[in-house]
C-alpha cells in the first residue's frame, strides 16, 4: 500500500487525498471483498486521475466512491468511465433552475416553511434537487439558485 501510495503522490501531488482514498476506501473494499492487501491490482494512475477529477470538480465525492469501487476491483480508466456512464456534475445554470424551479413547485409547503424561518427546511429542498440530479449536481449552485428563487 505504501507503493501504491508514493507512486499516486507523485503523479498527482495531493499526498492526504491518496492516504484517504487507500486507508478508508480502499481498506473497507479489501475487508468487504475478504482479500488481502498484496492482492490489489489497481494502477496508481488511475487513482491519481480519480483524485484529480475530484479536485477539479468534474465529480462529487459521492460519485468518486462509485468510481473508486470500478478502480479497486477492474482497474478502469476513471476519466473513461465517468465519461461513459454520465456522471460529471452538473453545474449547467440552466438545467439546475430548471429543476429546482420543479422542486419548488413540487413542495410548496417547504417554501412556506423556509419562508417562515424554518432553516431545515432548505435542507430538505437541496436534497430533492440531489435526488432528482441523481446527485450529480454541484451542491453550491443549487444552495446558491435555490436562495436567490425564494429570495
Amino acid at each position: 500500500m505504501a507503493d501504491i501510495f508514493e507512486q499516486v503522490t507523485a503523479i498527482c501531488q495531493k499526498p492526504k487525498e491518496a492516504a484517504n482514498w487507500l486507508m478508508v476506501e480502499g481498506m473497507r473494499l479489501l475487508k468487504e471483498h475478504e482479500m488481502e492487501m498484496e492482492n490489489m491490482t489497481f494502477s496508481a494512475e488511475n487513482l491519481a486521475k480519480l483524485i484529480v477529477l475530484v479536485d477539479n470538480g468534474t465529480i462529487n465525492r459521492t460519485v468518486a466512491k462509485e468510481v473508486f469501487e470500478q478502480i479497486f476491483l477492474n482497474d478502469i480508466d476513471p476519466e473513461r468511465y465517468v465519461e461513459e456512464k454520465g456522471l460529471k456534475v452538473v453545474s449547467d445554470e440552466g438545467a439546475l433552475k430548471s429543476a429546482i424551479e420543479a422542486i419548488l413547485a413540487a413542495n410548496p409547503q417547504s417554501v412556506e416553511d423556509y419562508r417562515n424561518g424554518k432553516e431545515k427546511a432548505m435542507g430538505f429542498l437541496v436534497g430533492q434537487t440531489m435526488r432528482s440530479m441523481k446527485g450529480k449536481a454541484d451542491p453550491g449552485a443549487v444552495n446558491r439558485i435555490l436562495k436567490e428563487l425564494l429570495g
